[in-house]
């Protein structure tokens, strides 16, 4: 007989990791089928009636009153607060794009010493492809050349030219700087540009196109933009950072043939909001990120991956200079939202809460730094210390291993850093 009990006892905690097992492997589905079918990513903006099809929003009628309650408290505040917006002034100038005989723009290059001393003999001749408000040109540059006489005889001196980003090339800087602007500002891929530039009498092929870019790319990031990463390690404030994984093709073997793409990580990093820098990593591990934070003493907003653990581990005993970790709401987020695709009330609450700070805090996105940091003491803080009491609450409410308890895991092991962001 106590044998007997002893086979249903391990049959029924048997069955219940099957069960679980099943209801992850559903979970996982569901996920899976959203990310081939629907938005790669999730958005800020989707309703928790589109997830949940008002089947879990019955019991949240209370809580949705009372966070719509603070969430127009910290509107009414900002508003009043918020200074009056000045109309942005219309461009001036006219563009014409419509011309196919380019004009011509000439610039000669003269030397007021040898004008003087010497006999000019005549011009040499250069032309690139420049841009210009208001269309394209032909810049013709004519550079003096002199005859000087001597000690023994007369010899031919040319005027030095004024250094260039790209010697003897076809296009300006100018082109360039237009060109690198259509591409990686407005988002216009090279083939199309080139139609845009065939439209207006322009030869300029994608491939042409390439090696430009990459060699501006390969000059401004051994100057400008190492200058700014410099700059940004040294005085900024407020560095947020994720990285990215990507596939990258190897150049091809000895043997001519192609190999297999291998992947890479590109390291995005927004400073102080200004400015917008990029690094690549052949792998995503502590050592690069050390290099590439490691003298950095400000806030590092980051996702909570044990990369960046290296950088939060304490400064020197003898300085109180150090980096300090500030958490993500957006990955946190993310958490919450895959609980809610799969029906999980957690999620469906946890949404509506961080919605709740994302719109309180964005009633203060316009005013001044003091200014905003007081009323978000005021408004966001309290949604904020709601957010992790009720964390706690649900944690013991919430059994298994699953969705939901792994988005209270996160929020939880995360409080220190989401706190952090009202310190920036």
């Amino acid at each position: 007989m106590l044998g007997l009990k002893t086979r249903m006892n391990e049959s029924d905690v048997q069955n219940d990791s099957l069960r679980e097992t099943i209801v992850n492997l559903t979970h996982e589905n569901e996920l899976l089928k959203r990310r081939l079918y629907g938005n790669k990513t999730e958005r800020t903006h989707t309703s928790e009636l589109q997830l949940t099809l008002g089947e879990l929003l019955n019991d949240e009628k209370q809580l949705q009153k009372e966070l719509n309650a603070a969430v127009a408290a910290a509107q009414k505040e900002g508003n009043d607060n918020e200074a009056p917006v000045k109309p942005q002034q219309k461009p001036k100038g006219r563009r014409d794009l419509s011309l196919s005989d380019l004009p011509k723009v000439l610039v000669e290059i003269k030397d007021e010493e040898l004008e003087r001393t010497g006999k000019r003999i005549g011009f040499e001749e250069s032309r690139e492809l420049m841009f210009r408000r208001g269309g394209w040109s032909v810049l013709v540059k004519r550079v003096a050349k002199y005859a000087v006489e001597g000690p023994y005889g007369s010899s031919v001196v040319g005027v030095p030219t004024p250094p260039q980003l790209f010697r003897r090339g076809l296009l300006h800087t100018s082109a360039v700087a237009h060109l690198i602007t259509q591409k990686f500002s407005l988002g216009v891929p090279h083939y199309r540009f080139e139609q845009h530039l065939k439209d207006q009498s322009i030869d300029l092929d994608r491939g042409t196109m390439c090696r430009y870019a990459e060699e501006a790319g390969g000059a401004l990031g051994a100057t400008i933009v190492q200058a700014m990463w410099d700059d940004a390690m040294t005085s900024a404030a407020v560095i947020s950072t994720d990285a990215t994984g990507a596939l990258v093709q190897p150049e091809k073997a000895s043997n001519a043939s192609h190999q297999a793409c291998k992947k890479g990580h590109f390291f995005t990093a927004v400073v102080d909001a200004d400015a917008v820098l990029f690094a690549y990593a052949e792998k995503h591990t502590q050592a690069f990120v050390k290099g590439l934070f490691g003298t950095f003493k400000g806030y590092l907003q980051s996702d909570a991956s044990h990369v960046y653990d290296i950088l939060d581990r304490g400064p020197p005993e003898d300085t109180d200079e150090g980096i300090t970790l500030v958490g993500c709401w957006t990955h946190c987020r993310r958490y919450f939202f895959d609980a809610a695709i799969c029906r999980y009330p957690v999620g469906v609450q946890g949404l509506m809460r961080i919605r709740a700070m994302y719109a309180a805090d964005d009633a203060f996105r316009k005013l001044p730094p003091a200014k905003r940091q007081r009323l978000r003491h005021e408004h966001l803080r309290p949604l904020m210390n709601d957010f992790f009491e009720w964390v706690e609450t649900a944690q013991t409410t919430t059994p298994g291993r699953n969705l939901a308890t792994k988005a209270l895991g996160y929020a939880k092991n995360q409080k220190q850093e989401l706190l952090r962001v009202l310190e920036c």
